[in-house]
């Protein structure tokens, strides 16, 4: 049984400690630290441990044993000294610039049960480019991505360009048209790729992932926001979608089959087009629509992430469901 457990947020954690604190990223990180440790209040014999930016305010008491970080070169000796007090760690950190899949690789080094996806899984989801290849050698629809300006097909309509190892929305910059999107692929340099805009309804999946099977929770609609040329994440419709054909279900045992290390929640961003889903990108880890699930369908994350990782059985979420809406801000402002 394990009963000490590592609850990692990378923002309100203090993975930028010594750099500015976006408001509208610390509330997205509150809400799923919150959400976990919600579900861990639900179970008994588990103590929480966590770390905390030393720039927010304290948690609520008694919720978790609490490490500060006061600054950029304490980050590293707190985040180890929480992980050598744990039989069991959740991260819940960024894919940009490989820090969720370099603090997975941390976990598995010290041994610890880990809950989530290995740092295999969280390499390649870290790269779109490297995701659609994966899924596309699986028969998977994805999204087509081109790394090279001179190279980007002839194809009419709007293109976007956005980093390689982008989250979401952040840095995706809307072009006119294909030659606009090679300047703008040029202008961003390495690390970045373009693709056509295809057009469909922003969507996403919130998986429960274990040893190459899936159970969906939830298929939501992203509501974007179009600013000039940028897009972004305005609001999450948690449950909106319903999947009585069942395609997001067997879409769900596809992914989990082509990537087997993937464990714990998965989100899986996507479009549906006329001809069905067509993969955007994968988040190893919770994301921010998953802090609804409690609410929407009344399902303890956690108690269903530790059950998958000792090997048990994925734990169903109710048939019924009552959809959750939430309201996102742009990732602008600075505390």
């Amino acid at each position: 049984m394990t009963h000490r457990i590592f609850l990692f947020e990378f923002i309100t954690g203090g993975g930028l400690a010594g750099q500015p604190l976006p408001a509208s990223l610390a509330r997205e990180g509150a809400l799923m630290l919150d959400a976990l440790l919600r579900d861990a209040r639900e179970l008994g014999g588990i103590e929480v441990l966590t770390l905390r930016d030393a720039r927010l305010p304290a948690l609520a008491g008694g919720v978790a044993e609490v490490i500060a970080v006061d600054s950029a070169d304490e980050f590293d000796r707190r985040f180890d000294q929480a992980l050598a007090a744990a039989d069991a760690v959740l991260l819940v950190a960024p894919e940009t610039g490989g820090a969720l899949a370099a603090l997975t690789a941390r976990v598995e080094a010290a041994g610890k049960l880990l809950l989530g996806c290995d740092a295999a899984s969280c390499g390649i989801a870290t790269s779109k480019s490297q995701t659609a290849a994966r899924l596309s050698a699986a028969g998977i629809a994805v999204l087509p991505h081109y790394a090279n300006a001179s190279r980007l097909p002839t194809v009419p309509g709007r293109w976007v360009v956005k980093p390689d190892d982008g989250a979401g929305c952040d840095g995706l910059q809307l072009c006119v048209d294909r030659d606009a999107a090679a300047r703008a692929l040029r202008a961003a340099g390495p690390g970045h790729v373009a693709q056509p805009w295809m057009a469909g309804e922003a969507r996403s999946m919130n998986l429960l992932c274990a040893h190459g099977d899936a159970l969906l929770l939830s298929v939501n609609r992203q509501y974007l926001s179009h600013d000039g040329n940028h897009v972004t994440l305005a609001a999450l419709g948690v449950g909106e979608v319903r999947d009585d054909a069942g395609e997001y279900r067997k879409l769900a045992s596809r992914i989990a089959a082509a990537l087997p290390g993937l464990l714990g929640h998965v989100g899986v961003d996507l479009l549906h087009t006329d001809d069905g889903p067509v993969v955007v990108e994968i988040n190893p880890r919770l994301s921010t629509s998953a802090c609804a699930l409690h609410a929407a369908c009344g399902y303890n994350l956690l108690a269903a992430t530790l059950a998958a990782a000792r090997g048990e059985a994925l734990r169903r979420p109710p048939a019924a469901t009552s959809p959750q809406r939430i309201e996102l801000a742009p990732h602008a402002e600075a505390a």
